[in-house]
């Protein structure tokens, strides 16, 4: 008779902590914080400050003219011209920078404004 009342008298509990575990369930709720709009343009700021930082020596380094610096060059040619007395005035001028190593940083405008990035691309 004992081993019925202790089997019954835990079944009782098992059923009472059921019928409580069915009651109504609280939803949880969120709570944003005040948003700063000053935070986030400068965590914008940093991200793409962080960003240039790796990129920037791929893009100085960028070799766009892959037969440049080869025997089989095409722009490796200038013409030059003379009249007078005037000093000579050829294409190697304009030419020279894509043919020398055929990379971003080495044209003339160009390599100037990537000086602004950070890095040391080259």
């Amino acid at each position: 008779m004992r081993v019925g009342l202790t089997v019954s008298a835990g079944a009782a509990l098992a059923a009472g902590g059921a019928a409580t575990a069915h009651a109504e369930p609280q939803a949880p709720r969120a709570q944003l914080g005040r948003t700063d709009v000053g935070a986030a343009f400068v965590g914008t700021g940093i991200a793409l400050e962080k960003s240039v930082e790796g990129l920037s020596p791929v893009l100085k380094s960028f070799k766009y003219h892959p037969l440049a610096a080869t025997p089989v060059d095409p722009l490796n040619n200038g013409a030059r011209t003379q009249v007078a007395d005037f000093k000579p005035v050829g294409t190697d001028v304009v030419t020279s920078p894509v043919t020398n190593r055929g990379q971003v940083g080495d044209l003339p405008l160009v390599g100037q404004a990537l000086n602004v990035l950070p890095g040391n691309g080259g």
